[in-house]
């Protein structure tokens, strides 16, 4: 099934300027985040700055200027919950997962698997959303979902 058309802008809204620039993400070691985005997935650095105890850092995809994740590391983070599958985490309140547009979803996997990304599932397809879906997670059990139209 296809997506619905969008429904039409509000350009009238107070609100109208908003676009969304970036995910920030708690980490505890800012040498090690790093090191997960930039060694491991191949996103790149744009910017870091110091923030009382905490070093932050702008990264990005590798071939994406538009979004942005931020990186806010240093002492006092506490674990996250880690969760069997993506079913297991909507049991609980607040962010979810950040989502990740693909050309596929399945050679995608292939590689995170390679580099040794943690899969939290195996890849679906929700035809109501036109997608095909699956699930990885940082060292620190952050969820990130890969996305394919299909």
């Amino acid at each position: 099934m296809p997506l619905p058309e969008n429904p039409a802008r509000n350009t009238d809204s107070p609100f109208a300027s908003m676009r969304a620039h970036h995910t920030g993400i708690r980490y505890p070691d800012f040498e090690d985040a790093r090191s997960f985005w930039v060694d491991k997935m191949d996103w790149r650095v744009l910017q870091t700055w110091p923030y009382g105890d905490l070093t932050l850092a702008y990264v990005m995809p590798p071939d994406q200027d538009d979004f942005h994740l931020e990186i806010l590391a240093g002492p006092g983070a506490a674990a996250q919950p880690e969760f069997a599958d993506v079913d297991e985490s909507l049991g609980v309140n607040g962010l979810n997962h950040v989502c990740i547009e693909v050309a596929s979803v399945d050679d995608t996997l292939a590689e995170l698997r390679a580099r040794g990304v943690d899969v939290v599932n195996e890849p679906f397809e929700l035809e109501e959303i036109s997608a095909r879906l699956a699930f990885f997670r940082d060292p620190w059990g952050n969820m990130f979902e890969l996305s394919q139209r299909i």
